[in-house]
């Protein structure tokens, strides 16, 4: 790896399969632990492995991803779309709802959530930018996703490498991360969660990896109501293509995240927005009247955007110790 990407990742990079310590050859990493290597490509590190289970599922995944951005025109580079990502609706004036809420999750957690001086993992980080909006504010940031394709995946954050400086980018699967416990101070994701094949094991993975008083996001989350189908009708031709897509409830995500040990601090449509009389009212309530209002409201609601905001508990609550060296 580069001088800047050592900085940022080989003190908390770990082996996706037994979790020891990586050391920096020339053009791999080796484990120390179970003596694998995993190639450094375009200064990522390709920590896939195909001993981790699900390896198939998620490799047929990435092509899956190739081939519906090509056959919806979206796979080619747009310097002035991905300029403003997330903020597209505000900036440029789309009519995407799906974007809408990706927009609002993202300020709650820049708003609300972001310091100086933390270190930010984005699992799912796609095109990576968050590190456009992280790293002006004094943050370190790594971008973590399965697929690394130049164009739509970690390959295209070479873009953002040039507009806010070099940052951290690891091929990895959020269901097996290759980093050591608590090396983050804010672990988030972006419409990912779902796609893990296996919820639970996702959500201990991002516990895993942030710090005890550290922040855990899942923004802009798919979920059904109770007694929904969880084959979304939505979702077909992202399976057809090999997309691992499953819609869950709202009682599954935040039982999966008590499982993990994680509080849950808040609770938000995605978008904002509240969708009935009666959350318009019982949200105001202290306390408790935010998070419970959302969670009745999606749990009743037919299929919905969910954003949630998590906390490991214990430790430090302040600026990690973890902050960039000078």
């Amino acid at each position: 790896m580069s001088a800047s990407a050592d900085l940022v990742l080989l003190d908390v990079l770990r082996c996706a399969v037994c979790g020891g310590e990586l050391s920096n050859g020339d053009e791999a990493l080796s484990c120390s632990g179970c003596g694998r290597t995993f190639a450094v490509e375009a200064d990522i590190p390709r920590l896939l492995d195909d001993d981790l289970p699900g390896m198939s599922e998620k490799r047929a995944e990435i092509a899956g991803w190739v081939k519906k951005a090509r056959a919806e025109t979206w796979y080619e580079p747009d310097d002035e779309v991905d300029a403003v990502l997330p903020f597209v609706v505000r900036e440029l004036g789309w009519q995407d709802s799906d974007w809408r809420g990706t927009e609002h999750s993202f300020q709650v957690l820049l708003d609300r959530y972001v310091e100086p001086g933390m270190r930010v993992l984005e699992v799912g980080a796609g095109k990576c930018w968050g590190a456009q909006h992280l790293i002006p504010r004094g943050c370190s940031y790594v971008g973590a996703d399965i697929l690394d394709d130049p164009n739509i995946g970690l390959g295209r954050g070479r873009f953002y490498a040039e507009r806010v400086g070099a940052f951290g980018r690891v091929q990895a699967d959020g269901e097996h991360l290759p980093f050591a416990d608590g090396a983050f101070d804010l672990t988030y994701c972006v419409a990912t969660l779902h796609h893990a094949l296996d919820l639970q094991q996702m959500a201990n993975e991002l516990a895993r990896v942030t710090r005890r008083g550290g922040v855990v996001a899942a923004l802009n989350e798919g979920t059904r109501a109770v007694g929904r189908s969880a084959d979304a009708p939505g979702q077909q031709s992202e399976r057809e293509l090999g997309i691992n897509e499953h819609v869950h409830t709202v009682w599954d995500y935040v039982r999966a995240f008590r499982r993990a040990g994680l509080q849950v601090r808040r609770l938000e449509h995605a978008d904002g927005d509240f969708r009935t009389w009666i959350g318009l009212a019982t949200r105001h309530v202290p306390k408790v009247g935010w998070t419970a209002t959302v969670f009745s409201e999606q749990a009743l609601s037919g299929y919905g955007p969910l954003t949630l905001l998590l906390r490991r508990p214990g430790g430090y609550s302040g600026v990690s110790i973890y902050a960039r060296k000078p």
